[in-house]
């Protein structure tokens, strides 16, 4: 490629049929390539364009055809576990019409799994583990010949050479986001939505986590937040604003000041708003600063109503402390979003009807209840392909690792079909065993795509989420069932990634003391 300029083409690829609405139809840009571009366009020669298939509703036709007349020198894609074959069946296509493009994948999928992802899709030619700021601007200075480093030196990559695999170890977090320039939303088209991070990492290591940022939290500044909130609005004039940190209020000191700096700016007056934070991270005095801030809805993750099962899944949480930060909320009139994940290590019906029962007692604004998904990394991936947690493991086809449709898992004495029909009833029963007949109409209405989809599939008992979607003719026959990941794969990426959190959370120790963090 040429040495004075270097055209990268960032995708996040298209739906293969919409499953989860809310986030296979987006009404927002994707956060991750928005934060890739902004580290790279200032690299002299860099030239970028941003392909949001989902955002932008492209078809693969269309997606393709966009890449291809951007001549990129340098496809990324960013891709989660379901939208993995998607983003190689992109890969593979361009490579049939132009060789010698390089083709890179990142994200949390590739992170837990970079060598296993390379051998099952060879069509990509490099794979980003960790962070992908860092590694991409160092690949630019490389594919340009001003860097100093090889792609061995360069950290935070898996290729292969020859018959080996060359994996440079994890790429290291930046540890000061203030460091990072604000995301590139300039080079998406005006969107209703917008996912604003104030921090990345979680100090937890839930079971069902693959905990992508870290176990330490990394916090911007609030003048830096507020400069970003303050040009979404004025530029793009959004409808919402949510806030995609794991945590927004892990230092609850600092969001305190946040929420004031908001209180002050009025951003709840020009924008609606919502966070996900934890009940571990707020107290009345949050609650009523939310409320003075005009949050619409503050999202909370209670995930199980069984005490015994709360207790081992590493979320940090008791019973005690969600029945508080729900009267923390009530006294403060801020609506409540609850998340609630059917499928725990070890459930039964009992269990989840416990669940089912806590979510009726605290009858939140917005109940969610996701089916468990054995996300390579996570230690409900390990338990399941080690045949424990009560386990069955029923697929590894990638596309149908849904959290709110299922696929991946059932349990040895719960089946699939019986999760799902609990799923349904938990949805139910919040809203009619509190009288809420018109909210729960609303719901359905404002999700019907997806809850016609849900109901369509458990009447049919179909083992195929995309039975009914509009895939590529082609589709399936560029992906090798025999190449599919080993059920060793899911036990080694859990080992792994335990490794790389330990490794990370001594460094930050060691290089700034100063950041929040919980111990291994």
């Amino acid at each position: 490629m040429s040495k004075s300029t270097l055209r990268i083409c960032l995708v996040n690829p298209p739906i293969l049929a919409s499953l989860e609405p809310w986030y296979d139809e987006p009404d927002f840009p994707r956060t991750a390539l928005a934060c890739l571009a902004a580290y790279i366009r200032d690299i002299p020669g860099v030239k970028i364009k941003i392909i949001d298939a989902k955002f932008d509703r492209l078809d693969f036709t269309d997606c393709l055809d966009e890449i291809l007349n951007f001549k990129p020198n340098l496809v990324g894609f960013t891709a989660f576990t379901n939208e993995i074959k998607p983003a190689g069946y992109l890969a593979y296509k361009i490579k049939e019409k132009q060789p010698i493009v390089k083709t890179l994948i990142g994200g949390v999928h590739v992170t837990a799994i970079p060598e296993e992802t390379l051998k099952e899709f060879p069509c990509f030619d490099l794979a980003v583990v960790g962070e992908g700021e860092t590694p991409l601007k160092e690949l630019c200075e490389h594919y340009l010949n001003r860097g100093k480093k090889n792609l061995q030196e360069i950290k935070g990559l898996c290729f292969q050479k020859d018959d080996a695999f060359i994996k440079t170890g994890h790429a290291m977090r930046i540890l000061d986001l203030d460091e990072l320039p604000m995301p590139a939303w300039d080079m998406f088209r005006s969107a209703d939505t917008y996912f604003v991070q104030t921090l990345r990492g979680c100090p937890f290591n839930c079971q069902f986590c693959m905990n992508p940022n870290g176990q330490v939290a990394r916090k911007r500044c609030v003048d830096k937040v507020i400069e970003e909130l303050n040009y979404i609005i004025r530029e793009h004039k959004p409808k919402h604003i949510s806030f995609g940190d794991e945590l927004f209020s892990v230092d609850m000191k600092r969001t305190k000041k946040l929420l004031d700096a908001m209180i002050k700016h009025e951003i709840g007056s020009k924008v609606s708003w919502d966070v996900q934070t934890h009940v571990k991270f707020v107290d009345q005095e949050m609650f009523y600063k939310f409320k003075e801030a005009n949050v619409e809805r503050v999202e909370i993750g209670v995930e199980t109503g069984d005490t015994d099962i709360m207790k081992q899944m590493g979320k940090g949480i008791s019973m005690k402390k969600i029945l508080e930060a729900y009267e923390f909320s009530k006294r403060a009139g801020v609506p409540i979003g609850t998340f609630f994940i059917i499928g725990q290590p070890q459930e039964t019906i009992s269990s989840i009807q416990k669940t089912i029962d806590l979510a009726v007692k605290l009858n939140p604004d917005l109940p969610m209840f996701g089916l468990m998904t054995p996300y390579p990394g996570t230690e409900v991936a390990r338990l399941a392909a080690n045949n424990e947690g009560g386990y069955r493991l029923q697929t590894k086809d990638w596309d149908n690792f849904s959290k709110q449709m299922g696929g991946a898992l059932e349990f040895a004495d719960l089946s699939k079909r019986q999760i799902e029909w609990l799923q349904i009833k938990a949805y139910a029963s919040v809203f009619l065993l509190n009288g809420r007949f018109i909210d729960f109409f609303k719901l359905l209405w404002e999700f019907r795509v997806g809850a016609i989809k849900v109901l369509k599939k458990f009447i049919a008992g179909s083992k195929n989420l995309h039975q009914d979607s509009n895939k590529p003719k082609d589709y399936d026959s560029y992906f090798n069932n025999s190449n599919a990941l080993p059920l060793t794969g899911f036990i080694q990426s859990r080992e792994n990634w335990v490794k790389q959190q330990k490794s990370e959370i001594q460094r930050t120790r060691k290089e700034m003391p100063s950041l929040f963090k919980l111990g291994e």
